[in-house]
Formats: C-alpha cells, sequence, structure tokens
C-alpha cells in the first residue's frame, strides 16, 4: 500500500519517494515518540477504534495527547480541540443524542477539509480456521480475536474443537467439550500488564486472562459483567473549571509536560504548561475529596458479583476495583482512562462507585472501561510489571489461567476450573441473558496455545500443514485460496480499523494545507483496496467506519456522498495545488 502511494507521488514529478520499513513494536515505540513529529516523516499506521466515534478522531487529532497512543504529529488545533470535547462532552450532548451527531458530522467535515490526516481504508477484518474449530465468530476489533470466539455468552457466541466432523454449519446441539486450539500471531506480545501495553497482540492475548466490569456485544451495546448490575445514579452539569477549589498549583518543564509524580486527573483548562511556568491540577486524592463532597459529572454504581475468584484462589471485591484504577494512573492507558474517569470509591465491600469529571455520553462504556486485576498483585509488583518476563504470573478473573510464556515463541493457557460464570451458570450469572439452554456455563475448549510467527508465509503454511487451528492477518491474495479449500473457513465481519497517513503539520511545507490536500487526491484508495486488499476492505472517504456510526454521524450514506470528492484520486487536482506551491516557493527563494 504503502509503495503504490510513494509511487503515485513521485509519478507527478514534484516529490522524491524512499520507503522505511521496520518490525511492527519497533515502529509503534518510533512513531508515538512525542519527537517523532518533528522529523517531516510520513508515518502510515493503523487504528483499531472502538463503538466510541470519538476514538476516531481524539487519538489523532487533539492536541492534549500528544505521546499517548496514536497521536504522531502533535497538531495544535485549538478549535478543533473544543469541537472535539463538546461532541462528548457536556449535559447538551448527553441528554441528546441528535445533537451529538451532528457535532461530530461538523468535526468530520472539520478533518476532511483540514486534512491533518489522510485515512486509507476501512478493514475487514478476517481469520482463517482449520477443519477442528467450529462455531467459530469474529469480533469485530482484532484485540477480541481469541476471548470474544471461545465465550461471549452476550452474542451467544462459543467456539469449540471437533477433530471427527468437516468444518461448516453448526450448532449448539453438536458442540465438543474439551480440546486444545492452537492458534498463531503475528508479533510478539509487549507485555500482559494490561495498562501498561497498547500493542493489538498484547490486549489480544490479556482477553483470555482478564475481564471488566462489563462487556460490549458486537454492536456496541453494553451488558454487566463483573458488575451484577449498574445505575447511573445523578449527572450534574459541571465543567472542569468546577474543580478549582479542589486544585494544587504544579510546575511544568521544559518539554512543556507538568511537573508532578502522580496522575493528573484535570487539568484547569484556562492553563498550559506549553506556556504557562505554573498551573493548577487536579490530583487523585484531591478528585475523590471533590467527588466525596458532590462536586462531579456523572455517578455510576456497580453492584458486583459475590464469590467470583481470581486465579489464585482470592475474591474479588470493590477493593481490587478500586486498585485497578489507581494501577491505571501515570500508564500507558492514562490518556484514554482519565479523560473521563475522575474517581473510584468503594462504597461497600462489593459495591464501586464511579466517577466522571463531567457529563459524558460515553460515560457508561468508557467510564468502567479497564481491565479488573488484583490488588494483591497491584500491591506487590511496580507498576508494568505484571508479566512472565518479569517474573510475575498475570492473575485475572477469567475463563482461562496462565500457564507458560516463551518470549518470542508461544503462549500456553487453560481453562480456569473455577471460572465463576461456570460455576454458577450463565443463566444465574447474567440477568440479562436469554439465549438457549443449550449454551455453555463457559468455554467449551480445555486450553490455548498461541505461537508468535511473523513471517506471513510461514503462518499461513502452518495452517495448511495443520501446525495451527487458526490465524488472522493473512495475506489478501491468500485469502481466496482458503476460501476455496473444504478444510479450511475464511471469516469476516467489517471492522472498525482503518489505516491512515498523517502529515507532519508542524513541519514545513507539511503546514500548508494544499500540499496535504494534493497529496490526499494522490491516495489510490480505491486501488489500494481492489489490487493491494483484493477487495477486504473497503475505501475510506469520511474518517468514520460503519461500526461506529451511532453517535457518530447523523445520516452516514450522506456523510460518505458530502466528503468523498474531497477524498477522491484527482491527480490533475492535485498537479494545479502543486504547480501553485512550487510557484511560489520558486518567487521566495
Amino acid at each position: 500500500m504503502v509503495e503504490l502511494i510513494a509511487e503515485s507521488l513521485q509519478r507527478t514529478g514534484y516529490f522524491e519517494t524512499e520507503v522505511e520499513t521496520y518490525e511492527w513494536n519497533a515502529y509503534l515505540d518510533r512513531v508515538i515518540n512525542p519527537a517523532y513529529q518533528e522529523n517531516g516523516y510520513l508515518p502510515a499506521i493503523g487504528l483499531s477504534g472502538t463503538f466510541n466515534p470519538h476514538s476516531f478522531c481524539n487519538v489523532i487529532h487533539n492536541s492534549a495527547n500528544v505521546g499517548a497512543c496514536c497521536n504522531l504529529t502533535g497538531i495544535s488545533d485549538p478549535e478543533l480541540d473544543e469541537l472535539l470535547d463538546s461532541a462528548r462532552y457536556g449535559i447538551e450532548v448527553v441528554e441528546d443524542r441528535e445533537l451529538r451527531a451532528e457535532t461530530y458530522d461538523e468535526i468530520w467535515r472539520t478533518l476532511a477539509e483540514e486534512r491533518y490526516t489522510s485515512f486509507t481504508h476501512f478493514g475487514v477484518e478476517t481469520a482463517v480456521t482449520g477443519a477442528a474449530v467450529h462455531g467459530f465468530g469474529l469480533w469485530p476489533f482484532q484485540e477480541g480475536l481469541f476471548g470474544y470466539a471461545l465465550y461471549a455468552p452476550h452474542d451467544e457466541q462459543v467456539a469449540w474443537i471437533d477433530r471427527e466432523n468437516p468444518p461448516g454449519d453448526a450448532d449448539l446441539g453438536d458442540l465438543v467439550e474439551g480440546g486444545t486450539l492452537t492458534g498463531a500471531v503475528s508479533t510478539n506480545p509487549n507485555s500482559f500488564d494490561p495498562p501498561h501495553s497498547s500493542d493489538t497482540t498484547s490486549t489480544m492475548l490479556q482477553n483470555l486472562l482478564f475481564e471488566g466490569l462489563v462487556v460490549n456485544d458486537a454492536e456496541g451495546n453494553v451488558y454487566p459483567w463483573l458488575a451484577e448490575r449498574y445505575e447511573l445514579r445523578d449527572v450534574r452539569d459541571v465543567d472542569r473549571t468546577a474543580y478549582e477549589p479542589y486544585m494544587r498549583t504544579a510546575g511544568t518543564t521544559a518539554a512543556g509536560a507538568v511537573d508532578v509524580d502522580e496522575q493528573v486527573i484535570v487539568r484547569h483548562p484556562a492553563d498550559d504548561p506549553a506556556t504557562d511556568d505554573e498551573v493548577r491540577v487536579l490530583l487523585p486524592a484531591d478528585a475523590r475529596e471533590a467527588a466525596a463532597d458532590g462536586t462531579y459529572g456523572m455517578w455510576f454504581r456497580y453492584e458486583l458479583h459475590e464469590g467470583v475468584e481470581f486465579h489464585d484462589g482470592s475474591e474479588l471485591t470493590a477493593a481490587d476495583v478500586v486498585a485497578s484504577y489507581e494501577y491505571y494512573e501515570n500508564s500507558t492507558s492514562a490518556p484514554q482512562t482519565f479523560d473521563s474517569v475522575l474517581a473510584a470509591v468503594a462504597a461497600d465491600e462489593y459495591v464501586v462507585d464511579v466517577y466522571a469529571q463531567v457529563p459524558d455520553a460515553e460515560a457508561e462504556r468508557e467510564l468502567p472501561g479497564i481491565y479488573v486485576l488484583s490488588a494483591a498483585q497491584i500491591a506487590a509488583v511496580e507498576k508494568g510489571a505484571i508479566d512472565p518476563r518479569e517474573g510475575v504470573t498475570p492473575v485475572g478473573t477469567g475463563p482461562y489461567e496462565f500457564d507458560e510464556f516463551v518470549d518470542e515463541e508461544y503462549l500456553a493457557v487453560s481453562r480456569f476450573d473455577d471460572y465463576w460464570v461456570g460455576s454458577r451458570g450463565v443463566a444465574e450469572a447474567f440477568a440479562w441473558f436469554d439465549g438457549p439452554d443449550a449454551f455453555p456455563d463457559g468455554p467449551a475448549i480445555d486450553a490455548v496455545e498461541v505461537e508468535v510467527v511473523p513471517d506471513d508465509a510461514t503462518r499461513t503454511g502452518a495452517l495448511r500443514n495443520g501446525e495451527v487451528d487458526l490465524t488472522y492477518d493473512v495475506a489478501s491474495g491468500t485469502l481466496a485460496d482458503f476460501d476455496d479449500a473444504d478444510d479450511f473457513l475464511v471469516h469476516a465481519v467489517e471492522a472498525g480499523g482503518y489505516d491512515y497517513l498523517q502529515y507532519p503539520v508542524n513541519v514545513e511545507p507539511w503546514d500548508d494545507p494544499r500540499l496535504r490536500e494534493a497529496v490526499n487526491h494522490l491516495i489510490p484508495r480505491q486501488r489500494i483496496v481492489d489490487n493491494v486488499l483484493n477487495g477486504w476492505a473497503e475505501p475510506a472517504w469520511t474518517p468514520i467506519p460503519r461500526i461506529a456510526r451511532g453517535a457518530g454521524t447523523a445520516d452516514y450514506d450522506a456523510l460518505a456522498a458530502a466528503l468523498k470528492p474531497l477524498n477522491e484520486y484527482d491527480v490533475e487536482r492535485a498537479e494545479a495545488l502543486l504547480e501553485e506551491l512550487a510557484a511560489e516557493y520558486d518567487e521566495s527563494s
């Protein structure tokens, strides 16, 4: 894809292009470094996204998110920042879904016109399974490849191993208990410590071990999980200036950061660490005090299931949930956690109150969006050290428990005998479950072994030879071969992720929107989908995929029709802009 774009640029005669490639984890470390924005390169990267439309713009374009997740260029656009916040935060958009959708439509139009980013295509999530795998279903985001397929009562999804019958249509009456699923992943996991890792493979494997207070189904609907029930108890019309009485003053660094060791929960909106020597900030203890005094945006109460066991035999309580939120402080995931979370407080042994900083239209999904870890394990390790490479066995409440991990080679997990859903039964565990009586009370597969196989051809060969039962990231040209074969099934689902180029907007000449517009018109989106991805994708005419359209647009089809002309391949328009720019540069020189 990148080579096709580079060729398209070079053919105009205005560019000399060079493509550099890196091993994925090295590349990720490289591009999320805040200094990367200064080198003038055009990084190409993919974003998984979520059901939250905010995730398709905020982590790439919000000025405050430099150095976190996928903000590669440090875009500084206060008006866009304000618009991004207004689509998610505030009592108006909490109460008026239509207003929120209209605000997002304004955001998508702004991004299309400014072209800080060029979105190339939306993915189609695919996986290939061998003859032994039955009942397999795909999650629309790659992180859920294993966890969702193996056991997801919220979508009545369960997979099993049957090496006697051919693959194809299967129902619960055919379910076989036991067996080992072998899979292959394309990259080595960075960490088994959930808040201290952001790569897809790490999350994919963590899903086998850890769980959260809630889960989402494949359409984004929220269901209680470790929480037996939850409710919104109060909403208050406050903004972040309401926390001023609880704030303290902190210094700033030469790099434009707040000079404190603790997590900054809220920074005063009028203060800027890039320009001010001192700023007002709300730290965790201050946040808990504010919530206790009734200063908060939203208040959710989560009542936990009693008797849920961690893999080490200890019982889940509110203390574990609160400790988990605190463990997320100053982590890789902190910017996406504390953009909304104010405080988590234990109200009783099995009751947790979680507060939002301001009214948040995504609070129901985002506030409980952490993995719940063991408070005892958290207390015994340094942050980021829950990892077998650090001599620490990860402990969660999930359906599988850790067995063995050999770095760069494989992970082995086995079904947790005391898994809490199995102990009480799925119908008793979840009041919302209305599936068939035959649906199992836990995963059917006994063990999962996941091999790390970076080379695409080797991974595909392992599947063909029966060495593994499941893989993904199969070259699009090979998917058709598997699709035609009798002993394999290709699974595909519309995904939430997309690929994109990010422009170094603070480096000349990329700070000129005409150059970004010209390059955007030189990206052959349809050719990328047809010729590179063999149809296993969709051109990105908008910055938001259909899966997140919900509250993310008032009319997705109308949005796509309006923005497509701004993103179509148009060499004539691009060359006119480049000629105009070249003439100006000649005059200035």
